[in-house]
């Protein structure tokens, strides 16, 4: 089981100083034992080297040997295919010759001649005498190659000896192919042969034919019959070698492991090889005189090792053990936090003595380091405090994210203002946790990748209902190897919205000054029309002893004239001019209002009771009236029960509510769907430095468009002759600019609309 480096390290160092000591010796004498292995190894290696090179050395001798006996079959063939009853065809003759030649040499089996057809025409045998051998290998190899060959693995048909076979072609007067000359050798010479020569005792000698059957094996074994297959993986690797000779190590057929030493023998280097010499010698035996070699190396080091462990515990235990005893006291005192932990000067030897004063050394460092770490942390946790109080007491909303788009920091304005609870969000998907910056998170990203800040001006968001106008800053945070983004986030509706209100004052204040001088050049002859008017209308009553007098000098009755006029409807136009010079009159009065600041006294009033006077002329107005019931109209009052004070102008202040319940019983009389019950509702609510009154109706609402331009003069939305578009106008200078107060209307079609007023209680506000 291997085990890993740092497990090994972590086991090392948990044991006891002398069994580190030992250990330290144990790797100073690695290097001898070391040493002492790999020359036991090389040994061991050079006597498996040594094996296989007498393995080769015997392998060569009998391809030697092979050679020798192959060249002289060969040539003896050619010398009798030279001989007269051989070449002159006289087969009767050359049997004859056979025969004396195999009664003088013993290791023959047989010398035959053939046809071409490989029917035996001469054999030194008779009873080979008429044998069918076109089926040998070496018939065929002959008339294949026209040259010599050598036989498989066969029985002799006449001994039923194993025997190897030669044959060299024999040539007609034309040079085709005449017939084979063909010698037997008996295979059981080679044991001779083995037992006369010099090898190893444990070596096994088996020959191969050309297709891997044992021709011999040497000593003979039951485990390798003759005829048979050599063992599949052996033969395998000998018959697929590139090269005709090798060394390797490989399975017996018993399963033993062996060296095996093979050389590959053909008649010549094109031709296929005829012959495998194999040698084999069992591991176990090859490599005993090695293995010997090894194991006394193995020993002699175990046992210097053995002395040089005892011997290191000994003296390690003698010279440092105490000293080492002490330290670790004072080490595991200092550990357990007493920072006075110290240690004597005399614990031994002077590598204890100087690493005792290291250590007191350390252990006053340390009481000093942890001294200023204490303090430093104090002073850390006092900015870290006082940043987040920063943070936290922003106006604005603060949201910190890392690279990955997750929140890292939430202040608590972003918490209020987007709802949210620090536990769910710190840590997650700002895209999912936060889904007001789900759509803007492109532009966190491109400012990180682009390295500065971008801003985001005017984008929506609801909020209780209403629609809140948030600036957004994007400053990218790319110090100190750490990437993200800090987001600013500024509700800025109010502002937004006082912008409007400079924009609207800026206008009015325009108008104002045209107002004032308009004014002024209509008054005069708006006087006289009017006078003149009145004057005409106090000319024709009869009641006017004047009239009477006037009327009978000139013969007729001031009765005659008015009925005239009448039947003319001239007393109509006489009072429409009056009417129209009145409204006028209303109108100049409006636009002077442009012009001047309020010089109506102020007091403190109760909001509510202005409500109410304000409610009941609506109610009595008679154009109100006339035009819209109030009885059909649903009026709600959200007051307090307490009183609400405000310094104001009251008459002022009443003026203005007025002109709204009027506007908005005008809206409510357009609504055309039955099912809605008009409803308006004033709402008074007090604040520490402002009293807010809002008047709202369900009625049909306006779009953005009218919604912006509803306090410029003369923008009105009502029929021509029904409105003069001051009406607002004059509202907005009576609560800006008289009152210093704030006013807005809030309104999408077809959901009503809401004018809120904004006061200051005080008139100093």
């Amino acid at each position: 089981m291997k085990v890993p480096l740092r497990a090994l390290w972590a086991r090392l160092t948990g044991l006891s100083i002398t069994s580190m000591l030992v250990g330290i010796v144990l790797l100073a004498a690695l290097p001898a034992m070391t040493a002492i292995i790999w020359t036991g190894f090389d040994a061991r290696s050079r006597a498996e080297a040594e094996a296989a090179y007498q393995l080769s050395i015997v392998s060569h001798s009998l391809a030697v040997a092979q050679r020798t006996i192959t060249g002289q079959a060969i040539n003896l063939l050619h010398s009798l295919a030279a001989a007269d009853p051989v070449r002159s065809r006289d087969m009767p003759a050359a049997s004859v010759l056979f025969a004396s030649i195999l009664r003088e040499r013993s290791e023959l089996s047989n010398l035959f001649v053939t046809d071409a057809s490989g029917r035996v025409m001469a054999s030194g045998l008779p009873s080979f005498m008429g044998v069918d051998l076109s089926d040998r290998k070496y018939f065929r190899d002959v008339v294949e190659a026209n040259a010599a060959s050598v036989g498989d693995f066969i029985l002799g048909r006449t001994t039923g000896k194993p025997v190897m076979v030669f044959a060299v072609p024999l040539h007609g007067a034309d040079g085709s192919l005449a017939g084979v000359l063909g010698l037997s050798y008996f295979l059981d010479g080679y044991e001779n042969l083995l037992e006369g020569l010099e090898m190893p005792r444990h070596a096994r000698v088996t020959l191969l034919d050309h297709s891997g059957r044992r021709m011999v094996a040497y000593p003979a074994s039951p485990g390798y019959p003759l005829g048979q297959p050599a063992y599949p993986p052996a033969w395998a690797r000998m018959r697929d070698s590139a090269v005709d000779e090798g060394v390797f190590v490989g399975p017996r057929p018993t399963g033993e492991a062996a060296l095996f030493s093979f050389i590959r023998l053909r008649l010549t280097p094109d031709r296929p090889p005829y012959l495998t010499i194999v040698i084999t010698s069992a591991l176990s035996e090859a490599y005993a005189n090695a293995n010997a070699l090894l194991y006394r190396g193995l020993a002699l080091a175990g046992l210097a090792t053995v002395l040089a462990l005892a011997i290191a515990r000994l003296a390690g235990q003698a010279a440092i053990g105490r000293g080492l005893a002490t330290l670790g006291a004072a080490a595991a005192r200092l550990a357990g936090g007493d920072l006075a932990a110290r240690v004597e000067s005399s614990l031994g030897a002077l590598e204890l003595q100087q690493l005792g004063r290291n250590f007191n050394a350390m252990a006053d460092t340390i009481e000093t380091r942890e001294r200023q770490l204490a303090e430093a942390a104090k002073a850390l946790g006092k900015v870290r405090n006082q940043l987040n109080n920063i943070l936290e007491s922003m106006p604005s909303a603060i949201i910190g994210l890392d690279a990955a788009g997750r929140v890292t920091h939430i202040n608590a304005q972003a918490v209020a203002l987007f709802g949210l609870t620090r536990e769910n969000v710190v840590g997650s998907d700002a895209a999912r946790s936060v889904p007001f910056l789900a759509e803007h998170m492109p532009t966190m990203e491109a400012a990180l990748r682009e390295r500065r800040s971008m801003v985001l001006e005017g984008m929506p968001l609801r909020q209780d209902g209403d629609t809140h106008l948030m600036n957004m800053l994007f400053y990218p945070l790319v110090a100190n190897g750490v990437e993200g983004v800090v987001i600013r986030v500024d509700d800025v509706t109010e502002r937004e919205r006082l912008r409007e209100l400079m924009i609207q004052t800026e206008k009015m204040m325009s108008v104002g000054g045209l107002a004032a001088g308009m004014a002024h050049e209509i008054n005069n002859p708006l006087g006289s029309i009017l006078q003149a008017a009145q004057v005409v209308e106090m000319q024709l009553d009869p009641a006017v002893p004047a009239n009477q007098a006037a009327a009978a000098q000139a013969g007729v009755t001031v009765e005659a004239v008015r009925a005239y006029l009448e039947a003319r409807k001239v007393l109509k136009f006489i009072a429409g001019i009056r009417e129209a010079g009145v409204r006028a009159a209303g109108i100049v009065s409006s636009m002077l209002e442009f012009s001047r600041q309020s010089d109506s006294r102020r007091a403190p009033v109760d909001a509510r009771i202005m409500a109410n006077k304000s409610l009941a002329l609506a109610e009595s107005d008679y154009d109100l009236k006339k035009k819209y019931d109030f009885r059909h109209i649903t009026v709600i009052r959200n007051y307090p029960d307490s009183p609400v004070e405000v310094v104001c102008a009251a008459t002022e202040i009443e003026q203005v509510l007025l002109n709204l319940l009027k506007n908005a019983a005008h809206a409510l009389a357009v609504v055309a769907d039955p099912t809605r019950k008009p409803t308006i509702t004033v709402g008074i609510r007090a604040q520490p430095e402002a009293v807010v009154i809002t008047v709202a109706d369900n009625g049909p609402g306006m779009d953005e468009a009218v919604r912006a331009r509803i306090f410029e003069p003369f923008y009105t939305t009502k029929p021509p002759g029904e409105g003069t578009g001051l009406g607002l106008s004059v509202s907005y200078f009576i609560i800006v600019n008289n009152h210093g107060g704030t006013i807005r209307m809030d309104s999408a079609l077809g959901q009503g609309a809401v004018c809120t007023i904004t006061l200051p209680r005080r008139e100093n506000a």
